[in-house]
């Protein structure tokens, strides 16, 4: 086989389906634990055990990818409508539960504290990641006021502050034991919490 015969082959090589999620989890487990100075394409390249150029030929900064990754893995990963404000607040809340417990939530936080450090290299990006995700928050509350259940003039930012505030406080300085929430406990944590929200707020 001639050389431009095998460049051809290699050319041709399907692209492999499982190579995304590998790199994703790699991205994960090196930022978590490096943080933003140790975090590189070749550290996540090693970890994920495929080919630097692989990575190099789709990302072009490691901030590109260190965002495709936690998009992908969003504590915010199911659109919630259910036709309630009080249910989509609560299902937001269990669903930010479960997300910020797990490894990606817990890099989108130690991400977050980065950005206070370096927030030459980090704001934008913190910019970009929250965007579709108080996207997705605030139309929660503008359905409600399309339905008539929420005024037009209620502080949308002040109800999501407050509940995603508790879920983030619930989470980071709560005492119990880890594995020892269940789907149950936290749908009642978030409904307690949701109607103290709601009943503090004049919608």
């Amino acid at each position: 086989m001639s050389v431009s015969e095998e460049s051809s082959v290699r050319r041709g090589r399907p692209r492999d389906p499982h190579l995304e999620e590998r790199v994703y989890d790699a991205v994960l487990e090196v930022y978590w634990e490096r943080g933003w100075s140790g975090f590189t394409l070749d550290a996540v390249a090693r970890t994920a055990t495929v080919g630097r150029a692989a990575l190099y030929r789709r990302w072009a900064s490691k901030g590109d990818l260190l965002v495709d990754a936690l998009e992908a893995r969003s504590p915010l990963a199911e659109p919630i409508d259910l036709g309630t404000l009080r249910a989509d607040l609560v299902e937001l809340a269990v669903q930010l539960l479960t997300g910020y417990r797990g490894t990606a939530g817990l890099v989108s936080l130690r991400v977050a504290l980065d950005a206070r450090v370096h927030p030459d290299l980090l704001g934008h990006m913190m910019d970009t990641l929250n965007k579709s995700r108080l996207v997705a928050a605030r139309s929660i509350v503008h359905r409600a006021q399309q339905r008539g259940e929420a005024s037009e003039s209620v502080d949308t930012t002040r109800i999501l502050e407050l509940v995603t505030g508790a879920v983030l406080s619930h989470v980071i300085f709560s005492h119990q034991k880890a594995g020892a929430q269940t789907s149950e406990t936290d749908r009642l944590y978030a409904e307690s919490m949701v109607d103290a929200v709601l009943g503090g707020i004049c919608i």
